[in-house]
């Protein structure tokens, strides 16, 4: 499998995975403008946390609280994300915080 790094334009990201939008997540769950900006208002930021299960459901106000914190926290166009056959594969939430904060580029490991 032949893995490439690369720094590209948002708008390919979404034309090479078909994201019309945010990200949806596990049983269709998704998020919208309105949920982002009450977090961001309240300061209800949810921070990484490498020690929850990645498999357990997540409600649609844990992933907003997610993405607050990383349009808070990650300077723009620093968000990475990692495809492979067509998907985000890893970096949804910094994807959408990317698409929230109107980023040009974002850094992609694409698995090929």
């Amino acid at each position: 499998m032949a893995i490439r790094l690369a720094t590209i334009p948002v708008r390919e990201v979404l034309a090479m995975t078909g994201v019309s939008g945010y990200p949806r997540w596990a049983g269709g769950v998704t998020v919208d403008d309105g949920m982002i900006e009450r977090h961001l208002a309240n300061d209800d930021l949810i921070a990484p946390d490498d020690g929850r299960d990645p498999n357990a459901p997540v409600p649609a106000a844990e992933h907003a609280g997610r993405i607050a914190w990383l349009i808070r926290n990650v300077r723009p166009n620093r968000c990475s994300v990692t495809i492979r056959d067509g998907l985000i594969q890893d970096g949804n939430h910094r994807f959408a915080a990317a698409l929230y904060r109107g980023d040009d580029l974002v850094s992609c490991c694409i698995m090929e």
